[in-house]
């Protein structure tokens, strides 16, 4: 039914309430009483507004109602306040644009806390809490023995003030940009390719008696730790060789917040408040980074009604190594885990199975590298002249990946670095239907999803639409001094066609997402920051948006891809809209539409009418989630 039809049969009960009432000698006093008891009024109305529904019509509307968490009219200012009983609060938006509640389809806030909470903000929260470990000592330096020489005295430092057997973590940072810390840093470590003094020996020597973890520059960046430590990571997870993502949550979840829950409520609840609904995200999608310990905490702040934000979670991924090493195990574990799709409540649910780092084996490109130049270890090198497809099949990433899909499972969060990597993709597809084990429908159904995916050739982008998918995208990885930035300098302008084609795959059918992998929080110092996106992007998602709208990247003035720009209305549908639809949720989020959860978000900025290179400096005055506020700027 429609939203005015509703309305018009709602009016006309209450008005057939009005002359029962008056025949039977009813007063208005008793029948407001009747309908205040019965609940018939609404929570809330939101009046005075420029409301964007995001319907399939798009329509715009004035005001809106809510009741016990969903919207339950639209229309006009007199239509809801005619709705309006004695307790409905009136939020007058006094002509401001209101927005769905943003989906932000891939980001990880419990990996991005401890950056944030133990690092740039490690002091207080040692103090807050009484516990001294939660606290990340910096060394910065302007060349490698500097930074050697910080890290032995902080180390000193730590070890003295918090006593034997007490964790230490550390973090190396050089100059004044990620990229220029990542030049100094990467080669100090002994890991990979690089031989660098930092070794588990070096870190034993530095600090004896305690455990010790070792970070660089950057999430993704260079990680080491100590025996201690790794007798730590045995003793606790059963295993010792972590990587600088599972350091940083299992390392924290599983281990540093061992037996006191009500500190990691406590800080999750905070980063959720402050770093995702304060930006107007009230709704994101992660797996849980291999710590099961944060899916109890998350399930406490919700039993307790305390969760600012809903969460579509995935199982799984990032596996430990010593699961990964078995190529039986993960198939199997795929196998067994069974489709709990859609499982779940309004806050939490399940939106499928995650295997985030699938494709080391055929991150490649088809790219030809000009004549007599080396491609850098950070680009994508050359594909080979084919790959052996039944050799992928036995084994590792991709076999994983197939064993989910061929187990009927929803696929997603699998990274796609290289067009090397979507050639795989398609192949696996080819191959599950020719098996008898998926047909094209259901592998459309499935809405599979890659994540970053820079570098896409043109023909790839349809193929997408083709199969219906719904890859999440952030932007920033086609700038920078790796993945699809490194990629363009070592290849050439002349594939720049290759960036980001989302027009080209809107139009053949896909439902691409707009999304941060970031941590959105304008208050983190550069040697804190997560993640290589542009400074001008700090603090704030809109920053994100605006570039699928512009394709200029504010802070190297390059244009990517001008031909593949997408409209306002599109960009804000990709983020509300068709994110619900990519977190198996389009029935209850992503629109402003009757029977829908009221998650709606108040503007300070008309995002429809500013000029398009300003929508990054827009502000979320107020965020609702289910017709509760969860944040509001002091300025609205």
């Amino acid at each position: 039914m429609k939203a005015k039809n509703l309305i018009a049969v709602r009016m006309l009960a209450v008005l057939a309430m009005f002359l029962l009432a008056a025949i039977e000698g009813i007063t208005q006093n008793d029948l407001a009483r009747k309908l205040d008891l019965l609940k018939a009024y609404p929570d809330e109305i939101v009046v005075n507004g420029k409301i964007s529904s995001m319907d399939a019509q798009n329509r715009e509307v004035q005001a809106l109602a809510t009741r016990a968490g969903r919207i339950i009219a639209v229309g006009t200012d007199s239509e809801m306040r005619f709705l309006a009983g004695p307790q409905t609060k009136v939020l007058d938006v006094k002509g401001r644009r209101v927005v769905p509640g943003l989906l932000d389809a891939h980001t990880h806030p419990h990996l991005w806390l401890f950056d944030h909470r133990l690092g740039a903000e490690g002091d207080k929260t040692s103090k807050k809490y009484n516990e001294p470990e939660l606290k990340i000592v910096l060394s910065k330096g302007a060349n490698q023995t500097e930074l050697l020489r910080g890290l032995e005295t902080v180390v000193k430092q730590r070890a003295q003030e918090l006593g034997p057997g007490k964790w230490i973590i550390a973090r190396l940072f050089s100059g004044n940009s990620i990229g220029e810390s990542r030049k100094v840093t990467v080669p100090l470590f002994a890991t990979g390719s690089a031989s660098g003094p930092i070794t588990d020996q070096y870190l034993d020597t530095i600090a004896p008696n305690n455990p010790l973890m070792l970070f660089a520059t950057e999430a993704i960046g260079s990680y080491a730790s100590n025996s201690k430590a790794k007798e730590q990571f045995r003793m606790h997870l059963g295993y010792d060789n972590l990587n600088m993502l599972e350091a940083r949550t299992r390392g924290l979840w599983d281990i540093l917040l061992a037996g006191k829950t009500e500190v990691g409520v406590d800080l999750l609840k905070t980063e959720l408040q402050e770093c995702l609904a304060a930006q107007g995200i009230t709704t994101f999608g992660n797996h849980y980074y291999g710590t099961s310990s944060i899916l109890k905490i998350y399930n406490l702040l919700y039993q307790r009604g305390e969760l600012p934000v809903r969460y579509s979670w995935y199982v799984g991924s990032l596996w430990p190594p010593h699961l990964n090493d078995d190529p039986k195990l993960v198939p199997f574990f795929f196998d067994n885990v069974g489709d709990a799709r859609g499982i779940g409540n309004d806050y939490i649910w399940n939106a499928g199975v995650a295997s985030e780092v699938w494709e080391n084996s055929i991150q490649c490109t088809m790219a030809k590298p000009p004549q007599g130049k080396d491609i850098p270890a950070t680009a994508y090198s050359p594909c080979p002249p084919s790959f052996d497809y039944q050799k992928l099949s036995a084994t590792g990433g991709y076999h994983n990946v197939k064993t989910a899909l061929a187990a009927g499972l929803r696929m997603s969060f699998l990274h796609g670095y290289g067009d090397g990597v979507f050639d795989a993709l398609f192949n696996m597809f080819d191959e599950l239907q020719k098996e008898g084990k998926m047909s094209l429908e259901q592998i459309r159904a499935l809405r599979l999803s890659v994540e970053h995916a820079p570098v896409i050739r043109p023909e790839q982008a349809e193929k997408m639409g083709y199969y219906r998918m719904q890859p999440a995208l952030q932007g920033y990885q086609v700038q920078g001094d790796i993945k699809g930035g490194a990629f363009l300098k070592a290849y050439g302008e002349q594939y720049m066609t290759w960036m980001l084609p989302v027009k080209t795959m809107i139009g053949a059918g896909a439902h691409p997402v707009i999304s941060t992998d970031a941590h959105v929080n304008g208050t983190i110092p550069v040697e804190w920051k997560d993640m290589d996106y542009p400074a001008q992007w700090d603090g704030n998602v809109w920053g994100y948006i605006e570039f699928f709208i512009t394709r200029r990247m504010p802070n190297d003035g390059i244009t990517y891809n001008k031909a593949e720009a997408i409209d306002r209305t599109t960009a804000l549908r990709s983020i509300t809209a068709w994110a619900a639809e990519r977190e198996l949720n389009e029935k209850n989020i992503g629109s402003l539409e009757v029977g829908k959860l009221a998650d709606f978000l108040v503007l300070d900025k008309d995002y429809f009418a500013i000029p398009e290179d300003q929508i990054k400096t827009i502000k979320t005055l107020l965020t609702s989630v289910g017709g509760k506020t969860v944040y509001q700027n002091p300025a609205f």
